[in-house]
């Protein structure tokens, strides 16, 4: 049994765009039997004893797959895909693609996104953000012109098969859904529904929504 550490309580600006939800996604595609383990942000449960002994940054997700204790969301999906051998390629070229495509959603498009959302919905009114939202939109709208372009004539990053790349891509580009940024971008916005249309996405969503409004 693979027991993930999430939020049970937090900030409502950013429900819908947790880290632990790509995790949760994941588990749903990749079928595996699981329990949530929610933790209180308010009530400083992320910086606990107990918590910091999983994840020694205070952050979520984690999980503890029969005691194999893994952090950070991109580690955790891999890991998933791995041991349930879904959302896999098939042939070696794909996944070295796969893992590439990781790379750039964590380390390339994610966080310009992040950022945006963290100055949106919490320092808008800060003349700093005020300074820097404009350089960190134009960054933004150069890698989505390239996913865009990336995603002419293809359902997902890879081709026609739905990988785990696609989970944290998805995840990255979800931190703007707010703003007008996608709109622009039709292979983008395309790309965004086909994979919010999956069962599994809807599956993890709802529960997800349903521990954090309880």
């Amino acid at each position: 049994m693979i027991t993930m550490y999430g939020f049970g309580k937090v900030t409502p600006q950013v429900i819908g765009i947790t880290r632990d939800l790509r995790v949760l996604w994941a588990l749903e595609e990749c079928e595996l039997p699981h329990q949530v383990h929610g933790l209180d942000d308010f009530a400083g449960e992320l910086h606990g004893a107990d918590y910091l002994a999983i994840n020694p940054f205070g952050k979520v997700p984690a999980i503890d797959h029969n005691g194999v204790i893994i952090f950070e969301s991109g580690a955790i999906v891999i890991y998933l895909a791995e041991q349930s051998g879904r959302l896999l390629p098939t042939s070696e070229p794909e996944r070295i693609k796969a893992l590439q495509w990781t790379f750039a959603a964590l380390d390339t498009v994610e966080p310009p996104m992040t950022q945006i959302a963290v100055i949106d919905l919490f320092e808008a009114d800060a003349e700093w953000a005020k300074l820097r939202r404009p350089a960190l939109v134009e960054m933004a709208k150069d890698y989505l012109e390239v996913i865009d372009d990336v995603l002419t004539g293809k359902h997902y990053l890879l081709g026609d098969q739905f990988t785990y790349p696609d989970i944290l891509m998805v995840a990255a580009l979800s931190q703007v859904q707010h703003t007008n940024l996608l709109d622009m971008f039709p292979n983008v916005t395309t790309y965004l529904t086909r994979c919010h249309d999956r069962p599994a996405w809807h599956k993890c969503l709802n529960a997800y929504s349903r521990r954090l409004a309880g």
